[in-house]
C-alpha cells in the first residue's frame, strides 16, 4: 500500500514524540506509524527523560511550548544519549526567534504547526545519517556540483537555512563558489520564485553605492534624470545577495543596518519610507572579525548578518571534486563553442597533474583552465595527455593575475614570460569573442591564421 501511494518508508525508525496536546500528538503518531515508524509518546518532560534513559531513539519530535517548559529543555539530555540522532522542533508561526536559537543549539529543523506528516517523513528520510548525502546532492544538484565529504559537510546546513528567513553569511576564498551557494539557498527557499539580485559591494564606487542599493528620486542630485529603484526594491519578494560585504564603505553600512532593523528603505531625495520584503545573503573572503577590530566594519552590523554561517573550503581541500568539476567545465565549454565533439577523457597522468596543482584561484581558476584546454583540443582527440595539460598548467599560476567582472582590463603577473603573457591575452580575447577565432584575432590585431598557429603550437 505504501508503494502504491508513494508514501515515505519509516520502517524500523524509532521516534520519540513529545507533546502535551492529546489531539495533535495522537494524529501525528498514527500517521508516523502508518508509514512504518515505531512511535513512543511522552506527555511531558519528565516522562520523556525517563524514556531516554531506557530506550534508544533515531528521531525526537518535540513541541516548543509545553505546560512544564519547552521542547528545547530536553535537547541536552537527548544529545547526550544519542548524539547522532535527529531532533525536530514543532513551533507556531510566531516563534521564529526560538526556532533560530534551536537550530543553533543543534535542532535539525523546525516544523510549523499544523504538521504535514508526509512532508515531515520525507524530510526525516533525507536527514537520517545513512541517507543524508544522497538527498543533499540530489536537492542541490541543479545549482552545485560536488561529491567530496568536506564539501558535503560544508553544505549540509543549506536546506534548513533555506527554510528560515534570517541572514546567511558565507565565508570562502575568492573563486570558491559563494554566489552559487547563495543561488542554491534562494532557489530551495520559500522565496525561490522571487527575484535573486546580486551586488558586488567592492565593485561599486563609494559615491554611488547608496544610490545603487537604495535608489534615488528624479532630481535628487545632478544627473538623476529619472527615478531609480535600488537593489533592495528590485529584490522585493526574493533574495538580495551582498557579495564582498567586507568592502562596503562605513557610511553605507550604517544605512544597511537601519534597513535590516526597520525593514524599510528610503530613496535618496525621497521622503516616504518604502517597506521591503527580502532575505539577505552576504559573502566575504575577508576575516570580518579583523575588519571589525580595525574599525573597517561595524560590529553591530556584523552580528546582525552573522546569524547563519557557511564556511566554503578551498578547491585543494576538496580533491574528490577536482576531476568531477574539470569534466563538467570542459563539457560546458565545448558545448558553448557549438562543437558536437565527444568529450575526451583525462589519462591517469593528466588527472594526477590536476590533483597535484595547488589551484590558488579555486574553482574559477579550474574553469578558466578548462576553457583554455577546450580551445586547444585537436580534432577527434580521444584522451587528454600530460603534454596537453602542460599547455594549460604552466609553472606560474597565471590566474593570480586579475581581471574585472566586465572584462575591461586584465593583469599579467610581473614574473610571466613573454609566451605566458601571450597566452593570457589570447585566452581573454577568445572569451570576449565567445570563442569566435576570427573576432578574437581581430581584437588581438593579428590574422586568423596566425592565431590558429599559435593555438596549435601551445
Amino acid at each position: 500500500m505504501k508503494e502504491k501511494n508513494n508514501l515515505p518508508d519509516l520502517n524500523g525508525i524509532k521516534i520519540l514524540l513529545l507533546d502535551d496536546n492529546p489531539a495533535s500528538k495522537n494524529t501525528l503518531a498514527v500517521s508516523m506509524q502508518t508509514m512504518g515508524g515505531r512511535v513512543a509518546i511522552a506527555n511531558g518532560l519528565q516522562e520523556a527523560k525517563s524514556m531516554l534513559e531506557s530506550t534508544s531513539f533515531d528521531v525526537m519530535l518535540a513541541n516548543l511550548k509545553l505546560k512544564e517548559g519547552t521542547g528545547l529543555d530536553l535537547l541536552p539530555e537527548f544529545q547526550k544519549h544519542y548524539p547522532n540522532s535527529l531532533c525536530y522542533l514543532i513551533t507556531g508561526h510566531n516563534a521564529i526567534t526560538s526556532a533560530i536559537l534551536a537550530i543553533q543549539q543543534g535542532v535539525k529543523n523546525y516544523i510549523h504547526k499544523s504538521v504535514d506528516p508526509v512532508a515531515l517523513a520525507r524530510r526525516m528520510q533525507c536527514d537520517l545519517p545513512a541517507r543524508t548525502s544522497f538527498c543533499l546532492e540530489n536537492r542541490l544538484n541543479p545549482y552545485l556540483l560536488f561529491r567530496d565529504p568536506i564539501m558535503k559537510e560544508a553544505l549540509a546546513d543549506i536546506p534548513r537555512f533555506a527554510a528560515l528567513d534570517e541572514p546567511v553569511l558565507i565565508y570562502g576564498e575568492t573563486g570558491t563558489g559563494k554566489e552559487l551557494v547563495a543561488i542554491a539557498i534562494h532557489k530551495i527557499s520559500p522565496r525561490g520564485n522571487g527575484p535573486f539580485v546580486a551586488v558586488n559591494c567592492g565593485a561599486i564606487p563609494e559615491s554611488m553605492i547608496e544610490s545603487e542599493l537604495f535608489g534615488h528620486e528624479r532630481g535628487a542630485f545632478t544627473g538623476a534624470n529619472s527615478l531609480h529603484r535600488g537593489r533592495f526594491e528590485q529584490a522585493s519578494g526574493g533574495t538580495l545577495f551582498l557579495d564582498e560585504i567586507g568592502e562596503m564603505p562605513l557610511q553605507a553600512q550604517i544605512r544597511l543596518l537601519r534597513v535590516l532593523e526597520e525593514r524599510t528603505i528610503q530613496r535618496i531625495g525621497g521622503e516616504v519610507p518604502i517597506p521591503i520584503d527580502i532575505r539577505i545573503v552576504a559573502a566575504t573572503n575577508r576575516n570580518l572579525h579583523e575588519r571589525v577590530n580595525a574599525g573597517l566594519f561595524r560590529q553591530d552590523l556584523f552580528y546582525r548578518l552573522d546569524v547563519l554561517q557557511i564556511q566554503l573550503p578551498s578547491l585543494k581541500k576538496r580533491r574528490q571534486d577536482i576531476i568531477l568539476l574539470a569534466h563538467h567545465f570542459l563539457l560546458r565549454t565545448i558545448e558553448e563553442m557549438g562543437q558536437n565533439t565527444e568529450v575526451p577523457f583525462f589519462t591517469p597522468e593528466a588527472e594526477a597533474m590536476l590533483l597535484d596543482h595547488s589551484w590558488p584561484g579555486n574553482i574559477r581558476e579550474l574553469r578558466n583552465a578548462m576553457t583554455r584546454l577546450a580551445v586547444r583540443l585537436p580534432k577527434n582527440i580521444k584522451e587528454i595527455s600530460p603534454q596537453l595539460m602542460k599547455t594549460i598548467l604552466p609553472d606560474i599560476d597565471i590566474d593570480k593575475g586579475c581581471s574585472d567582472d566586465n572584462g575591461d582590463y586584465i593583469c599579467i603577473p610581473a614574473n610571466a614570460t613573454l609566451a605566458q603573457a601571450e597566452q593570457i591575452l589570447i585566452d581573454e580575447a577568445l572569451k570576449r569573442a565567445n570563442f569566435n577565432r576570427k573576432k578574437a584575432a581581430r581584437q588581438l590585431g593579428i590574422g586568423e591564421r596566425t592565431l590558429r598557429r599559435k593555438l596549435n603550437n601551445k
